[in-house]
């Protein structure tokens, strides 16, 4: 893992969350649909995607609180539409080819939000790993 992801553990926390979602929704991809592959090379999709864009967030806020605000705004408000272009260039593609779901995708992607709901959990479970050292580097 890069050292400068490996740094953050708030966002190292985070992306164990969306691969654990994405784990439990593979899961139930497995056992209940058809085209196994199809779904599955969908919410891989999302699952890269995720991750992706969970280190641009990380990165775009480490730059921004360096800038003024008005170069703090607009330099976030890039990196947002840049983010928002690529989820969208993704599900259209997967859409076009059909080579993958563009709804697992989307629910890959949701590991976002449900990786953001299970950081404090993750926490936990990090910190117990370390045997209570909240240290960044463990």
């Amino acid at each position: 893992m890069p050292d400068r992801i490996r740094k953050n553990r708030t966002l190292v926390e985070l992306m164990a969350g969306a691969v654990a979602y994405c784990v439990v929704w593979e899961a139930v991809l497995l056992i209940f649909t058809e085209r196994k592959l199809y779904h599955t090379i969908g919410l891989l999709i999302g699952l890269i995607i995720c991750l992706v864009l969970s280190v641009s967030i990380a990165d775009s806020l480490d730059v921004a609180v360096s800038l003024d605000e008005k170069s703090a705004k607009a330099y976030i408000q890039k990196k947002a539409s840049l983010r928002y272009l690529l989820v969208c260039a993704a599900i259209i593609v997967l859409a076009i080819f059909d080579f993958g779901n563009p709804l697992t995708c989307f629910a890959g992607l949701m590991g976002l939000k449900i990786g953001a709901y299970l950081q404090p959990i993750t926490h936990k479970i990090y910190t117990k790993i370390n045997k209570g050292d909240d240290t960044i580097d463990g």
